[in-house]
């Protein structure tokens, strides 16, 4: 073998990989048939397939139905008696959370509301706090308690003093509460209707006196005889904005 000869093996061997370690690596075989993913199958009718789509939907249609209320610690302590209903909207009216209030937590007694108001949790617990008061005054000055309160019905979509043109009540964004009368322990029923223009040294009077004092120093508004003819028969509380910054009070 002529030395020509052997360079030109020396040459193609070296172009040669070994063990296929170095160089372009091999190309892959054709995948036999029938191997790989499964097909997935053509649904048989619109039910069929839309199975998960369906499921997405609801989900997205309960995030958008989902109801968006406040909770009020006055109820969660117990302060408050009552539930939590559905958010009420009517036209200019309405009220996120309403609260359907049957009692009220006074000195470690539970006190009915025997018109079972509905409104909004900041003056149902500013009510709390004015009945402690009241109750305190009626042990102190007439040897008894508080029995229940007569209230109005609390929410009610109207105008002011029930007028046909001007802004909306308080009550009708339920932020306001009635009081027609309260009933003790012994039996009597103070009203205002027919005790607020008794002798003022009369007990009944004076409970009322203070009941209305006590008012203003818890609400932003407070309504009574002494303001005009449509409160003869009851106080009426409230927790709207006067002025700019909404300390301003009404107390009449």
């Amino acid at each position: 073998m002529t030395r020509i000869t052997l360079l030109i093996i020396f040459a193609l061997t070296a172009l040669v990989p070994a063990n296929g370690q170095d160089g372009e690596p091999p190309l892959p075989q054709p995948r036999p048939q029938g191997l790989g993913a499964a097909p997935q199958p053509e649904p048989t009718n619109a039910e069929e397939g839309s199975g998960q789509e369906d499921a997405d939907t609801d989900s997205q249609k309960g995030e958008l139905d989902r109801v968006y209320q406040t909770a009020c610690p006055a109820l969660l302590s117990g302060l408050v008696v009552g539930e939590i209903l559905p958010p009420l909207s009517e036209g200019t009216c309405g009220l996120q959370s309403p609260i359907a209030v049957s009692a009220i937590l006074v000195n470690g007694r539970s006190i009915p509301l025997t018109g079972s108001p509905v409104t909004n949790c900041a003056a149902v617990t500013a009510l709390a706090d004015w009945a402690r008061e009241v109750d305190a005054y009626a042990g102190a000055v007439l040897d008894t308690e508080i029995e229940s309160l007569a209230t109005g019905p609390g929410y009610q979509c109207r105008l002011r003093n029930g007028a046909d043109s001007g802004f909306v009540s308080e009550h009708g964004l339920g932020n306001a509460l009635d009081i027609s009368a309260i009933n003790l322990a012994d039996g009597a029923t103070i009203s205002v209707l027919e005790d607020w223009r008794a002798l003022p040294a009369q007990p009944e009077s004076k409970l009322l006196t203070f009941a209305h004092s006590a008012a203003c120093g818890r609400f932003t508004t407070v309504l009574g005889p002494e303001a005009n003819s449509d409160h003869a028969d009851h106080f009426h509380f409230d927790l709207g904005c006067h002025g700019r910054t909404c300390t301003a009070q009404i107390c009449e």
